[in-house]
């Protein structure tokens, strides 16, 4: 089974200098991969992961979920400061697991 890799890009950041005020330290710009192993990169702060995790499970397991727009989602983070799209890509990772035999 291929499960799909999505994108999650930093897409707005309420401060004056674009730099999230949590110990995160999020960025403007910042890119993340989220597959199999998450997140893929730099590293993402950990609460707003859990806001994004249902979002990227849904989007992963089908073909398109209520809410997406040219195949992309929004979500805030927890504290309200830091907007993440989250991007279905072409790019598929084979799952290591197989079926009972």
């Amino acid at each position: 089974m291929k499960i799909p890799t999505l994108e999650c890009e930093v897409v707005d950041v309420r401060t004056e200098s674009g730099v999230c005020i949590g110990m995160a330290r999020t960025k403007l710009g910042e890119k993340y991969l989220i597959d199999t192993r998450t997140p893929e990169g730099a590293g993402m702060c950990s609460n707003a992961f859990c806001s994004l995790a249902n979002g990227a499970f849904i989007m992963m397991a089908t073909d398109e979920m209520k809410g997406e727009k040219e195949g992309a989602i929004e979500r805030v983070c927890p504290h309200g400061v830091v907007t993440f799209r989250l991007s279905r890509t072409e790019r598929l990772k084979e799952q290591p697991f197989r079926e009972k035999v």
